[in-house]
Protein backbone atom coordinates (compact mmCIF):
# COMPACT_ATOMS: atom_id res chain seq x y z
CA UNK A 1 0.00 0.00 0.00
CA UNK A 2 2.53 2.16 0.72
CA UNK A 3 3.91 2.20 -3.24
CA UNK A 4 0.41 3.37 -3.96
CA UNK A 5 0.57 6.33 -1.64
CA UNK A 6 3.88 7.25 -3.07
CA UNK A 7 2.73 7.19 -6.59
CA UNK A 8 -0.10 9.29 -5.41
CA UNK A 9 2.65 11.78 -4.00
CA UNK A 10 4.72 11.60 -7.24
CA UNK A 11 1.61 12.75 -9.20
CA UNK A 12 1.11 15.60 -7.22
CA UNK A 13 4.38 16.92 -7.01
CA UNK A 14 4.65 16.72 -10.74
CA UNK A 15 1.60 18.89 -11.81
CA UNK A 16 2.39 21.50 -14.51
CA UNK A 17 0.22 23.53 -12.89
CA UNK A 18 2.44 26.54 -14.25
CA UNK A 19 2.63 25.20 -18.07
CA UNK A 20 6.02 24.45 -18.36
CA UNK A 21 5.63 21.75 -20.37
CA UNK A 22 7.74 19.48 -18.51
CA UNK A 23 5.02 17.15 -17.29
CA UNK A 24 5.71 14.50 -20.39
CA UNK A 25 8.73 14.32 -18.72
CA UNK A 26 8.19 12.64 -15.05
CA UNK A 27 10.70 10.10 -14.13
CA UNK A 28 8.16 7.45 -12.60
CA UNK A 29 9.24 5.56 -9.70
CA UNK A 30 12.10 8.29 -8.89
CA UNK A 31 10.76 9.33 -5.68
CA UNK A 32 10.05 6.81 -4.16
CA UNK A 33 13.71 5.64 -4.56
CA UNK A 34 14.78 8.88 -3.68
CA UNK A 35 12.39 8.46 -0.43
CA UNK A 36 13.74 4.88 -0.10
CA UNK A 37 17.59 6.31 -0.39
CA UNK A 38 16.57 8.73 2.12
CA UNK A 39 15.20 6.83 4.50
CA UNK A 40 18.19 4.44 4.55
CA UNK A 41 20.56 7.54 4.78
CA UNK A 42 22.62 8.65 7.40
CA UNK A 43 24.39 12.11 6.39
CA UNK A 44 22.68 14.51 3.75
CA UNK A 45 24.01 17.77 2.18
CA UNK A 46 20.83 19.80 0.55
CA UNK A 47 21.94 22.29 -1.94
CA UNK A 48 19.47 25.10 -2.83
CA UNK A 49 19.52 28.64 -3.91
CA UNK A 50 18.71 30.23 -7.25
CA UNK A 51 19.75 33.90 -7.45
CA UNK A 52 17.41 36.17 -9.89
CA UNK A 53 19.24 38.85 -11.54
CA UNK A 54 17.49 41.80 -11.93
CA UNK A 55 17.03 41.88 -8.24
CA UNK A 56 20.12 40.04 -7.04
CA UNK A 57 18.44 38.70 -4.36
CA UNK A 58 17.41 34.36 -4.27
CA UNK A 59 14.04 33.23 -5.31
CA UNK A 60 11.05 31.80 -3.05
CA UNK A 61 11.37 28.78 -4.96
CA UNK A 62 13.81 25.97 -3.61
CA UNK A 63 14.93 27.47 0.22
CA UNK A 64 11.23 25.64 1.61
CA UNK A 65 11.42 22.38 0.22
CA UNK A 66 15.02 22.42 1.64
CA UNK A 67 14.24 22.84 4.90
CA UNK A 68 10.90 21.32 4.85
CA UNK A 69 12.76 18.48 3.69
CA UNK A 70 15.82 18.93 6.42
CA UNK A 71 13.43 19.24 8.91
CA UNK A 72 11.79 14.98 8.08
CA UNK A 73 15.30 13.85 7.64
CA UNK A 74 16.46 15.25 11.11
CA UNK A 75 13.38 13.96 12.62
CA UNK A 76 14.17 10.46 11.73
CA UNK A 77 18.18 11.20 13.13
CA UNK A 78 19.73 11.96 9.93
CA UNK A 79 22.32 14.64 9.91
CA UNK A 80 21.62 17.65 7.49
CA UNK A 81 23.49 20.05 6.31
CA UNK A 82 22.27 22.90 4.38
CA UNK A 83 24.78 24.60 1.57
CA UNK A 84 23.47 28.02 -0.21
CA UNK A 85 24.95 31.05 -1.72
CA UNK A 86 25.27 34.78 0.00
CA UNK A 87 22.07 35.54 -2.30
CA UNK A 88 20.00 33.03 -0.10
CA UNK A 89 21.66 32.48 2.79
CA UNK A 90 18.78 34.99 4.55
CA UNK A 91 15.77 32.96 3.30
CA UNK A 92 16.64 29.87 4.43
CA UNK A 93 17.67 31.26 7.57
CA UNK A 94 13.76 32.67 7.65
CA UNK A 95 12.38 29.33 6.87
CA UNK A 96 14.55 27.84 9.79
CA UNK A 97 12.57 31.09 11.92
CA UNK A 98 9.76 29.79 10.37
CA UNK A 99 9.60 26.77 11.12
CA UNK A 100 11.42 27.35 14.80
CA UNK A 101 14.41 24.79 14.32
CA UNK A 102 18.19 25.08 13.81
CA UNK A 103 19.77 23.72 10.87
CA UNK A 104 23.76 23.85 10.22
CA UNK A 105 23.93 26.09 6.71
CA UNK A 106 27.17 26.92 4.74
CA UNK A 107 27.48 29.16 2.04
CA UNK A 108 29.86 28.56 -0.84
CA UNK A 109 32.20 31.23 -2.11
CA UNK A 110 32.13 31.89 -5.28
CA UNK A 111 35.97 31.69 -5.82
CA UNK A 112 38.00 28.15 -4.95
CA UNK A 113 34.37 26.77 -5.22
CA UNK A 114 36.01 23.12 -6.48
CA UNK A 115 38.18 23.01 -3.58
CA UNK A 116 35.42 24.29 -1.12
CA UNK A 117 32.95 21.34 -2.10
CA UNK A 118 35.59 18.97 -1.93
CA UNK A 119 36.45 20.41 2.16
CA UNK A 120 32.72 20.02 2.61
CA UNK A 121 32.27 16.25 2.08
CA UNK A 122 35.56 15.15 2.77
CA UNK A 123 34.69 16.79 6.33
CA UNK A 124 31.09 15.95 6.23
CA UNK A 125 31.24 12.35 4.57
CA UNK A 126 27.53 12.39 3.04
CA UNK A 127 26.21 9.07 2.34
CA UNK A 128 23.57 11.19 0.10
CA UNK A 129 23.55 14.39 -2.08
CA UNK A 130 20.14 16.49 -2.32
CA UNK A 131 20.05 19.22 -5.19
CA UNK A 132 16.37 21.87 -5.04
CA UNK A 133 16.03 24.70 -7.56
CA UNK A 134 19.84 24.64 -7.50
CA UNK A 135 21.39 26.13 -10.60
CA UNK A 136 23.23 23.83 -12.83
CA UNK A 137 25.82 24.38 -15.76
CA UNK A 138 24.97 24.18 -19.09
CA UNK A 139 26.66 22.76 -22.02
CA UNK A 140 28.92 25.34 -22.81
CA UNK A 141 30.06 25.62 -19.28
CA UNK A 142 27.67 28.31 -18.16
CA UNK A 143 24.18 28.88 -16.31
CA UNK A 144 21.37 30.65 -17.39
CA UNK A 145 17.93 31.07 -16.02
CA UNK A 146 14.80 29.75 -17.83
CA UNK A 147 14.51 33.28 -19.78
CA UNK A 148 18.24 32.41 -21.43
CA UNK A 149 20.17 34.75 -19.46
CA UNK A 150 23.48 34.24 -18.06
CA UNK A 151 23.80 34.37 -14.76
CA UNK A 152 27.12 32.52 -14.48
CA UNK A 153 28.88 35.60 -12.61
CA UNK A 154 27.33 35.22 -9.66
CA UNK A 155 26.25 31.31 -9.36
CA UNK A 156 29.48 29.73 -7.68
CA UNK A 157 29.45 25.84 -9.61
CA UNK A 158 28.04 23.51 -6.91
CA UNK A 159 27.97 20.94 -10.00
CA UNK A 160 30.94 19.94 -8.37
CA UNK A 161 29.47 18.24 -5.35
CA UNK A 162 27.44 16.04 -8.16
CA UNK A 163 30.63 15.40 -10.12
CA UNK A 164 32.62 14.20 -6.81
CA UNK A 165 29.81 12.40 -5.46
CA UNK A 166 29.98 10.43 -8.90
CA UNK A 167 33.61 10.01 -8.30
CA UNK A 168 32.87 8.59 -4.45
CA UNK A 169 29.59 6.33 -5.02
CA UNK A 170 27.47 9.44 -3.01
CA UNK A 171 23.88 9.18 -3.96
CA UNK A 172 22.95 11.65 -5.97
CA UNK A 173 19.20 13.34 -5.91
CA UNK A 174 17.79 16.81 -7.84
CA UNK A 175 14.26 18.32 -8.00
CA UNK A 176 13.97 20.97 -10.33
CA UNK A 177 10.70 22.25 -12.45
CA UNK A 178 12.41 24.48 -15.20
CA UNK A 179 15.51 22.21 -16.98
CA UNK A 180 18.22 24.73 -16.15
CA UNK A 181 19.03 22.95 -12.74
CA UNK A 182 21.18 20.65 -11.41
CA UNK A 183 20.31 17.08 -12.02
CA UNK A 184 18.02 17.97 -14.88
CA UNK A 185 21.17 16.24 -17.31
CA UNK A 186 19.28 12.89 -16.72
CA UNK A 187 16.58 14.09 -19.32
CA UNK A 188 18.98 16.48 -21.05
CA UNK A 189 17.65 15.05 -24.58
CA UNK A 190 14.00 15.31 -23.78
CA UNK A 191 14.52 18.96 -22.55
CA UNK A 192 17.16 20.14 -25.58
CA UNK A 193 13.98 19.58 -27.50
CA UNK A 194 10.73 20.55 -25.87
CA UNK A 195 11.05 23.36 -23.95
CA UNK A 196 12.14 27.42 -24.51
CA UNK A 197 15.62 27.79 -25.38
CA UNK A 198 16.20 24.14 -24.16
CA UNK A 199 19.38 23.98 -26.24
CA UNK A 200 20.80 26.60 -24.70
CA UNK A 201 20.02 26.35 -20.43
CA UNK A 202 19.82 22.93 -19.98
CA UNK A 203 22.03 21.37 -17.28
CA UNK A 204 23.92 18.86 -18.38
CA UNK A 205 24.90 17.45 -14.40
CA UNK A 206 23.00 14.28 -14.29
CA UNK A 207 21.85 12.60 -11.30
CA UNK A 208 20.91 8.92 -9.42
CA UNK A 209 17.13 10.06 -9.05
CA UNK A 210 15.20 12.82 -10.32
CA UNK A 211 12.10 14.48 -9.22
CA UNK A 212 10.70 16.89 -11.91
CA UNK A 213 8.10 19.21 -9.99
CA UNK A 214 5.14 21.35 -11.18
CA UNK A 215 7.11 23.73 -8.26
CA UNK A 216 10.37 22.40 -6.41
CA UNK A 217 9.29 22.96 -3.37
CA UNK A 218 6.43 20.57 -4.13
CA UNK A 219 9.21 18.35 -4.40
CA UNK A 220 10.72 18.87 -1.31
CA UNK A 221 7.52 18.43 0.25
CA UNK A 222 6.87 15.09 -1.58
CA UNK A 223 10.24 13.73 0.03
CA UNK A 224 9.55 14.24 2.99
CA UNK A 225 5.62 13.17 2.86
CA UNK A 226 6.91 9.51 1.75
CA UNK A 227 9.73 9.77 4.60
CA UNK A 228 6.74 10.46 6.55
CA UNK A 229 4.66 7.05 5.02
CA UNK A 230 8.04 5.21 5.51
CA UNK A 231 8.57 6.00 9.19
CA UNK A 232 4.09 5.68 9.86
CA UNK A 233 4.35 9.22 11.44
CA UNK A 234 3.42 12.75 10.44
CA UNK A 235 6.84 14.39 9.58
CA UNK A 236 6.14 17.28 7.29
CA UNK A 237 5.04 20.86 9.23
CA UNK A 238 1.35 22.49 9.44
CA UNK A 239 -0.03 24.70 6.61
CA UNK A 240 0.47 27.83 9.52
CA UNK A 241 4.17 27.22 9.35
CA UNK A 242 4.02 27.12 5.57
CA UNK A 243 3.10 30.63 5.48
CA UNK A 244 5.69 31.50 8.26
CA UNK A 245 8.48 30.25 6.02
CA UNK A 246 7.41 32.20 3.06
CA UNK A 247 7.01 35.35 4.95
CA UNK A 248 10.35 34.64 6.68
CA UNK A 249 12.06 34.45 2.86
CA UNK A 250 10.18 37.62 1.52
CA UNK A 251 11.38 39.15 5.30
CA UNK A 252 14.72 38.40 4.09
CA UNK A 253 13.95 39.97 0.60
CA UNK A 254 13.49 36.72 -1.52
CA UNK A 255 11.67 37.37 -4.49
CA UNK A 256 9.17 35.30 -6.88
CA UNK A 257 11.53 33.91 -9.87
CA UNK A 258 8.70 34.51 -12.55
CA UNK A 259 7.06 38.10 -11.29
CA UNK A 260 10.56 38.95 -9.69
CA UNK A 261 8.88 40.79 -6.91
CA UNK A 262 9.19 40.57 -3.72
CA UNK A 263 5.68 39.03 -2.58
CA UNK A 264 4.01 35.80 -1.14
CA UNK A 265 4.28 33.78 -4.07
CA UNK A 266 6.22 30.99 -5.75
CA UNK A 267 6.85 30.76 -9.66
CA UNK A 268 4.23 32.31 -10.58
CA UNK A 269 1.48 31.51 -8.35
CA UNK A 270 -0.52 32.76 -5.42
CA UNK A 271 -0.30 31.59 -1.80
CA UNK A 272 -3.66 29.69 -2.01
CA UNK A 273 -2.38 27.77 -4.73
CA UNK A 274 0.96 26.79 -3.20
CA UNK A 275 -1.10 26.16 -0.16
CA UNK A 276 -3.00 23.63 -1.78
CA UNK A 277 -1.05 22.04 -2.78
CA UNK A 278 1.22 21.65 0.20
CA UNK A 279 -2.30 20.63 1.56
CA UNK A 280 -2.57 17.65 -1.32
CA UNK A 281 0.71 16.56 -0.27
CA UNK A 282 0.27 16.43 3.14
CA UNK A 283 -3.45 14.71 3.11
CA UNK A 284 -1.58 11.65 1.09
CA UNK A 285 0.09 11.05 4.39
CA UNK A 286 -2.56 11.47 6.59
CA UNK A 287 -4.87 9.07 4.87
CA UNK A 288 -1.81 6.51 4.33
CA UNK A 289 -1.30 7.11 8.53
CA UNK A 290 -5.11 6.27 9.13
CA UNK A 291 -5.37 3.25 7.13
CA UNK A 292 -2.03 2.30 8.88
CA UNK A 293 -3.31 2.71 12.07
CA UNK A 294 -7.02 0.58 11.05
CA UNK A 295 -5.24 -1.98 9.74
CA UNK A 296 -3.41 -2.15 12.80
CA UNK A 297 -6.86 -2.42 14.99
Amino acid sequence: MKDEYLKEIEAIVGLDIGNRGLSEMLQYGDLQSAVDELYNSKRVIIITGFCIKDTMTGETDGPIGAVSLANCLMQIGKEVLVVTDEYSKGLVAGCCKGLNINLEIEVVPFNNTDDYCRGIINGFNPTHIVAIERPGRASDGRCYSMRGEDITGFVPNTDTFFHLALELGITRIAIGDGGNEMGMGKIATQLKENISNGHDICAITSTDYLIVAGVSNWGGHGLGAGLSIMSEEMLLHEATEEIAMLKGMVSAGGVDGCSKKNEMTVDGLSLEINLHMFEKIRNVVVNALQREKKEIC
